[in-house]
């Protein structure tokens, strides 16, 4: 590839490691809100787990957003390293819900893809960042960024909306088509006097 595309590839690249990046910080708060709330009876391993995914979740929100701000690969030093600890502990959580439960996480799995999306592309930036400029001086384009960024975005959006269904909030979230009904299945407009267009004052 020519020098002067490779700044429409750099940005790509950064919005797409960004992207995966929010995702998986979106289902890491998930899969928190499962470990410090769910059904299971609090014990101090779930407490360590829910609160080292929430501090990951948030950490992942905050790189991602602050990166998109400055558009730049803000702390690679520091989070190429946690993205790789990160991607780890999915792994373990994994295989040892494989080995006791002989069943597959789908939120981890997704956490797990996501996390590997941001490391591998955050990886690519940082080696292009020592090598060579690869023509950061120039402008991207716009049609191919625009293009790449929805790209990314269907890519990034394929992987997390399983993990969120398949965690806690995603199981108890109440169907689009059910929001205006009571709990007998009938609509919910006649539960609240004011709205019932049959009651007068």
């Amino acid at each position: 590839m020519e020098s002067r595309n490779h700044p429409t590839l750099k940005a790509a690249s950064l919005l797409f490691v960004y992207f995966a990046a929010m995702a998986a910080g979106m289902v890491e708060l998930s899969l928190a809100a499962g470990y410090l709330t769910g059904i299971n009876p609090v014990t101090p391993g779930l407490v360590i787990a829910g609160v080292a995914t929430l501090t990951a979740g948030l950490a992942f929100l905050a790189w991602s957003l602050w990166g998109l701000h400055r558009n730049s690969l803000i702390f690679a030093r520091y989070a190429v390293p946690a993205l790789a600890v990160a991607a780890a502990a999915h792994v373990a959580v994994m295989a040892a819900s494989v080995s006791t439960q002989r069943s597959l996480d789908v939120s981890h799995l997704a956490a797990l893809g996501l996390t590997l999306m941001a490391l591998a592309g955050a990886g690519w930036l940082r080696r292009q960042h020592k090598t060579n400029d690869g023509g950061a001086h120039g402008q991207p384009r716009t049609g191919r960024l625009l293009a790449a960024a929805f790209g990314a975005a269907v890519v990034v959006a394929t992987v997390a909306t399983p993990g969120l269904a398949a965690s806690m909030a995603g199981q108890h979230a109440v169907p689009h088509g059910e929001h205006g009904q009571s709990p007998d299945g009938k609509n919910g407009q006649g539960s609240n006097p004011a709205l019932d267009p049959g009651r007068h004052h």
